[in-house]
């Protein structure tokens, strides 16, 4: 299905430029965002028609029959199958129906508003346990965008202050066990054929709901299929259930569960917009902010931003880089920052920079010092080292120009130049905004000015995501 849906895609330019498996994260979590607007939209059928049909027949209708046709559909693969498939897939089905099950009870004993909050605690719940069951350390940015998300539905859901009762414990349990069966479905899919663990799923949520049904809701009566139960079950099959939870399971081989999840919190925003536009309930500003929130959130998981700042290359010292390999590769200009990358902040010209740019300059490398610093201490480093060599002063790093107007000095472009710095987001970040391959150095000196010292805090959260992400 992933590889279909890529082909189809396979003309937007934006896929060219990412790597295979990017490719299919990013396709997955699109199938995600259409999942989160069938289940947004679901909302409102099943509203309609929740007075008629009592919850869990209609749970137990639209899996059963759901389960039924895909299996019908897919009868080969089902076959196929061995045993453990058919048991992860009955045991993400279980997940799911308790989790149905303890949010449909706890809507009874508790607002609306708050179930639809407390049930997304799976958004909060599931980068940590996917560490603990499956031991995958979370990202910064998928803990950052969680909390967005989950504050953001708040704002969705919310008319009153929480307060914890029987139906707001129910729905808290559904929450957790929703972020189980998120879990459980990344710990499986990525080796089963997921189409099968989405049959056994759907046969099991649907056989379990219709037995438990009688006990909670009386005996199945006539009365209850009216035509517009009968429509909506037939919506309810076919998105919702099919194209929902059926994608949810196939996109999750691709999708890693933080992302997944903060995607499928999108619900409660699909939900409100579509209450809003079919059934004429209200849109406060308050709920558009937390729509915004949502959007945010799910931006987050699926734009690297922290990944924007990161270095082209870290090296310890500007003194143990291979330059003679730069050469060799068509560097023909570096650009050097001065404090703290070649010399200690504000000292002159040491007897190991002088030997370095001699040496660099004999290679025949093109020497331009960038700095932000005035122009004294530029030219006065520039004539105790090599006169040959340019400098350009309050360059006003990272501002583009700078960098820009460097390269016409040295008479090069962003394919024969390198920039060697120790300032994360002044020195590399100016670099990468240029297109210009950067290396970033670790400072000489760790005793700093006071401003620099606070841009260092935000440079340690930048630098430990490069260096998980290159270990």
């Amino acid at each position: 299905m992933i590889s279909n849906l890529l082909q189809f895609a396979g003309g937007f330019f934006i896929l060219l430029f990412m790597s295979k498996s990017r490719k299919n994260e990013l396709i997955a979590c699109l199938g995600l965002i259409f999942v989160t607007i069938n289940w947004g939209l679901s909302f409102v059928f099943i509203k309609t028609s929740i007075d008629v049909m009592p919850p869990l027949y209609m749970l137990g209708i639209r899996f059963t029959i759901g389960g039924v046709l895909l299996g019908l559909i897919f009868i080969k693969r089902l076959i196929a199958s061995d045993r453990h498939q058919m048991i992860h897939g009955m045991l993400i089905g279980f997940l799911l129906f308790v989790a149905e099950v303890f949010q449909t009870y706890g809507c009874k004993y508790t607002t609306a508003g708050k179930n639809a909050f407390l049930t997304t605690i799976y958004v909060i719940l599931v980068p940590f346990l996917h560490f603990v069951i499956n031991k995958v350390r979370p990202r910064l940015r998928y803990l950052v965008a969680a909390v967005i998300g989950f504050w953001g539905i708040g704002l969705i859901s919310l008319t009153e202050r929480i307060t914890i009762g029987l139906g707001d414990t129910l729905t808290l349990i559904s929450g957790l066990i929703y972020a189980l069966q998120i879990i459980t479905i990344a710990r499986y899919a990525k080796g089963d054929d997921t189409i099968v663990l989405v049959i056994w799923q759907f046969l099991v949520t649907g056989v379990f709901s219709l037995l438990s049904a009688p006990f909670a809701s009386g005996a199945m009566t006539s009365s209850m299929f009216t035509e517009g139960t009968i429509g909506s079950l037939a919506f309810l099959i076919i998105f919702p259930t099919i194209f929902g939870y059926g994608l949810q399971t196939v996109c999750q081989e691709y999708a890693p569960p933080a992302p997944a999840s903060i995607i499928m919190g999108m619900e409660a925003v699909v939900g409100a917009i579509a209450s809003f536009v079919i059934l004429g309930e209200s849109m406060t500003q308050r709920m558009i902010v937390g729509c915004v929130m949502m959007v945010v959130a799910m931006l987050m998981v699926e734009i690297d931003i922290i990944g924007y700042f990161y270095p082209d290359e870290y090296i310890e010292s500007a003194y143990v880089i291979d330059y003679e390999k730069l050469y060799a590769e068509g560097i023909r200009g570096i650009i050097f920052d001065i404090d703290n990358t070649l010399v200690m902040h504000d000292a002159p010209p040491d007897e190991r920079s002088v030997a370095l740019l001699k040496k660099l300059d004999n290679i025949g490398f093109g020497i331009l010092f960038l700095s932000n610093n005035k122009e004294g201490r530029v030219k006065s480093f520039r004539d105790g080292s090599v006169k040959n060599a340019l400098y350009l002063h309050k360059a006003g790093k990272p501002s583009r120009r700078g960098y820009r107007t460097a390269m016409e000095m040295l008479g090069t472009d962003t394919s024969s130049t390198v920039f060697i710095g120790d300032q994360l987001f002044t020195d590399v970040w100016g670099a990468k905004r240029s297109g210009i391959r950067n290396i970033l150095v670790r400072p000489i000196d760790p005793k700093e000015e006071i401003q620099i010292v606070l841009k260092r805090k935000l440079e340690w959260i930048v630098m430990s995501s490069y260096r998980r992400k290159n270990s």
